[in-house]
C-alpha cells in the first residue's frame, strides 16, 4: 500500500493543475494508532462513536481510516495544552466559535431558522420564500416573485468581454467580478452603509447573477430577468432550459438546499468582511472568491473529470473500487459533517429518480452512489448529486458550481446582516512558530 499512497492523480484545466483526489486519504490501523499514540481498542472505540470514519475492504479483514479525522483528533488532543490550541482546533470542524440564529446543522441536514431544508423542498417552497426566511426570520406562506431591476448598463459589456475558457471553468470568479461591478454603480461605501437597503441590494445581486447563468445557455450571453416570474424560472430561462413544472420544482430544490450551511469557508469570509464594515457587495464578492477554490467549487470539476474516466458504469465502479481499496478517496463522497450520508444529496438523488430523462452521466453517478453506499458505507455529498441532476436536466456541466454559489448568496447575506449587529471585529491572532518547529506539544 505504501507505494500507492505516495502517488497522486491530477489533471490540468486551462493551465491550472487540479487534484481530482488526494492519494493520502486513508491509512491502515497501525499507522492510525501510531499517529494518535493510542491502542487499537481505543481506535475501534473512536470509530464506533463516529469520531473516525473508516472503510472496509472486500475480501480482507483490515479496515482503512480517514487521515483527515485522525488529524482533527490529534489537534483536539493538542488543544488540551492551552487556549490558543483550543482556538486553533476550532478552525477545523471543531467546537462552534460564532453564535448564530440562522442555520443549525442537524443529522437531517441544515435547518433554516427552525425549518429543515429538506422539509422546505418537500413542501415545494420557492427560493424567494426561503431567502426571506433567512434574512428576516419571517415565513411567507404564499409564493411570490421579486420585482426585476433595470439592467445594469455595464453588465452586457462586462460579460461580452469574458474569454470562453473562463465562462466554462471560472463562473464563480465571474460572479465575484459581477458583484463588484454592481457595487461600483451604487456610490461610495459609506453612503451605502448608512442609507442603502441591504435586502434590496441582495435581491438585485441575485437577479443579476441569475442573468449571468445565460453565459452557460444557448445564447451564451447575459439574459436580463423578466418581471412576474419566480427566481427558479429566471435561472432556467437564462440557462435555456424548458420552463416545465418539473424543472421549476427541481431548480427551486437545488437553490433551497444550497442556501446556507452554517460557517462554510465562504460564509466565514463574508462575516469577516462584514465585521470590518465592508458593503454587502464586498462581503458577497469575498465569499465568492473563497468559494471558487479546489476545496469548494472545483470539487464539481473533480467529480466530472472522474466520471469521464468511466466509459461505462462497470468501468466507473471498477475505478472507484481501485481508489478506495488503495487508500484513496472518490471525489464527491463522504461529507465530514454527515457520517450517515448528506441529506441534501439524498434529496437531490431522489429527485433524479423521479425525472423522466436519465442521461448517461446522471445514470453513472446514481449507480456509483448506490455502489459506494452498499460496498463501503461511503455516501455521496451534495456536489455529486448536483452534478448528476444538472446532467439530467440537460444543463451545461459548469452550471453545478455556479448554482451552488448562486443559492448560497441567500445565506451569505443573512450572515452579513447578523454580523453587522455585533460590534466585534473578527481578527484572530496567529501563533508565531520559528522555522523548523511545529509549535505543537507532544500527545
Amino acid at each position: 500500500m505504501k507505494s500507492v499512497l505516495n502517488s497522486q492523480d491530477t489533471h490540468v484545466e486551462h493551465g491550472v493543475k487540479i487534484h481530482s483526489y488526494s492519494a493520502r486519504d486513508y491509512v491502515d490501523a497501525q499507522q492510525a494508532t501510531q499517529s494518535l499514540g493510542i491502542r487499537i481498542g481505543t481506535l475501534y472505540a473512536y470509530v464506533s462513536r463516529g469520531l473516525i470514519r473508516s472503510v472496509s475492504i472486500a475480501g480482507q479483514r483490515q479496515r482503512l481510516y480517514l487521515r483527515e479525522d485522525l488529524e482533527r483528533l490529534r489537534t483536539k488532543a493538542q488543544a488540551r495544552s492551552g487556549q490558543s490550541a483550543i482556538a486553533a482546533s476550532a478552525l477545523n470542524l471543531g467546537q462552534p466559535i460564532i453564535p448564530t440564529q440562522i442555520t443549525d446543522i442537524t443529522p437531517e441536514g441544515p435547518s433554516y431558522r427552525g425549518k429543515l431544508a429538506i422539509d422546505l423542498v418537500n413542501q415545494e417552497a420557492s427560493f424567494e420564500q426561503v431567502s426571506e426566511l433567512l434574512w428576516t426570520g419571517m415565513w411567507h406562506a404564499q409564493p411570490f416573485c421579486w420585482k426585476s431591476y433595470p439592467e445594469p448598463v455595464v453588465m452586457q459589456r462586462l460579460t461580452d468581454r469574458l474569454p470562453a475558457g473562463a465562462i466554462q471553468h471560472q463562473m464563480v470568479e465571474i460572479f465575484a467580478s459581477v458583484v463588484m461591478h454592481l457595487a461600483l454603480g451604487r456610490g461610495a461605501i459609506e453612503k451605502r452603509l448608512v442609507s442603502g437597503s441591504l435586502l434590496q441590494a441582495a435581491r438585485e445581486i441575485l437577479l443579476a447573477l441569475a442573468g449571468c447563468m445565460g453565459l452557460l445557455g444557448p445564447k451564451k450571453r447575459y439574459v436580463h430577468a423578466r418581471s412576474g416570474i419566480g427566481f427558479g424560472e429566471v435561472v432556467l430561462q437564462a440557462l435555456g432550459a424548458p420552463l416545465s413544472v418539473e424543472n421549476i420544482r427541481t431548480m427551486n430544490a437545488i437553490l433551497v438546499l444550497m442556501a446556507d450551511h452554517e460557517l462554510s469557508p465562504g460564509t466565514l469570509s463574508a462575516r469577516v468582511a462584514a465585521s470590518s464594515g465592508a458593503s454587502v457587495h464586498s462581503c458577497v464578492a469575498s465569499a465568492m472568491s473563497v468559494s471558487s477554490g479546489t476545496e469548494v467549487a472545483l470539487i464539481y470539476n473533480s467529480i466530472g473529470h472522474f466520471v469521464k474516466k468511466g466509459t461505462s458504469v462497470s468501468v466507473l465502479l471498477t475505478k472507484a473500487q481501485e481508489l478506495v481499496e488503495s487508500g484513496q478517496r472518490v471525489p464527491g463522497f463522504d461529507h465530514p459533517m454527515y457520517p450517515n450520508g448528506d441529506p441534501r444529496a439524498k434529496t437531490l438523488l431522489a429527485l433524479i429518480k423521479t425525472r423522466e430523462r436519465l442521461t448517461g452521466r446522471a445514470s453513472k453517478l446514481v449507480a456509483l452512489s448506490n455502489f459506494m453506499a452498499q460496498r463501503y458505507a461511503l455516501y455521496p455529498r451534495h456536489e455529486c448529486a448536483l452534478v448528476a441532476l444538472c446532467d439530467s436536466m440537460d444543463i451545461h456541466e459548469s452550471a453545478a458550481p455556479a448554482l451552488f454559489a448562486l443559492g448560497r448568496v441567500a445565506g451569505w447575506v443573512a450572515h452579513v446582516q447578523e454580523q453587522r449587529l455585533s460590534t466585534t471585529l473578527i481578527r484572530p491572532r496567529a501563533k508565531f512558530t520559528p522555522a523548523g518547529t511545529t509549535g505543537a506539544p507532544e500527545i
